[in-house]
């Protein structure tokens, strides 16, 4: 019987966020497609559990908010490889530290308590976000997503062309009650992906991104029952999906499945957002 024929056999990947959740999913279901990958991410100890032993993953500690320390990666890739076909940008933080957690979770628990009760609840973010806050969210969320699209184009050019697909969120396309530093990020990783889009374009360079709502992961459940069921409240498929089910969509990007979408927000939402 012939065997099925791995969509990214010799391809070269750099996945970020790629210790945990989809970021890891995507690393696993590249490797098993025949990629070779380099598996970015800021835990080198989470890295060195997850791909000890794993010769077709390069596991590397990266800060993405560190223009400097992303271009070390790159210049390495550069020296071993030659070339790059893939990009993920999966990295992100949805609150810039443990206090901005407990604060979101605390309004959350308050939310779905008065929507219980049928009672209204204005939650007030704007004015108690203080810059360091606002700067830290925008320096991975954006500014990281930025430099590794930096680093990564001349060899995706060296390659004759690829893929960079980026991580948005539903809340960069709809108005979700939350500190404004998340939505804020994740609509400017939506307006980059399209200007990438059409610059890159020429060099066969393909760029799109992923706006998840409600998607299984250790960041979503970290705030609590609450939490999970407000956004699944606004889904019409009322569950969360699996990172693995992500990977796979990651994977048509990556592959030459996909060979004419750019420019494209693709949502995997549970119908959570329906473009018109």
């Amino acid at each position: 019987m012939t065997q099925p024929t791995q969509k990214l056999a010799g391809k070269v990947a750099v996945v970020t966020g790629a210790a945990s959740g989809m970021g890891r999913a995507t690393v696993r279901t590249f490797v098993e497609q025949g990629a070779k990958v380099y598996a970015l991410d800021i835990s080198q100890d989470t890295l060195a559990r997850e791909y000890e032993g794993n010769d077709n993953v390069v596991a590397r500690a990266c800060d993405i908010s560190d223009s400097a320390a992303v271009n070390a990666v790159f210049e390495e890739i550069t020296e071993q490889e030659g070339k790059l076909d893939t990009l993920v940008n999966a990295a992100g933080i949805s609150t810039p530290g443990r206090r901005a957690t407990e604060w979101m979770d605390d309004i959350n628990h308050r939310m779905i308590a008065a929507m219980k009760a049928g009672e209204p609840f204005n939650p007030e973010f704007m004015t108690a976000i203080p810059d360091e806050d606002f700067d830290r969210v925008l320096k991975i969320n954006l500014y990281g997503s930025f430099y590794t699209i930096r680093a990564a184009v001349p060899l995706l050019k060296a390659a004759g062309g690829g893929s960079i697909t980026n991580f948005a969120s539903i809340a960069g396309l709809v108005s979700l009650p939350m500190p404004a530093y998340y939505p804020a990020s994740k609509a400017a990783v939506i307006g980059m992906t399209k200007s990438a889009a059409g610059e890159l374009a020429p060099f066969g360079i393909r760029v799109n991104a992923l706006a998840p709502a409600g998607i299984n992961t250790a960041m979503l459940n970290q705030s609590g029952d609450d939490h999970v069921q407000a956004l699944l409240s606004l889904q019409p498929l009322k569950r969360l999906a699996e990172p693995e089910e992500v990977a796979q969509t990651l994977l048509f990007l990556a592959s030459d499945d996909s060979r004419h979408y750019t420019g494209q927000v693709f949502s995997p939402s549970g119908g959570a957002y329906l473009a018109s």
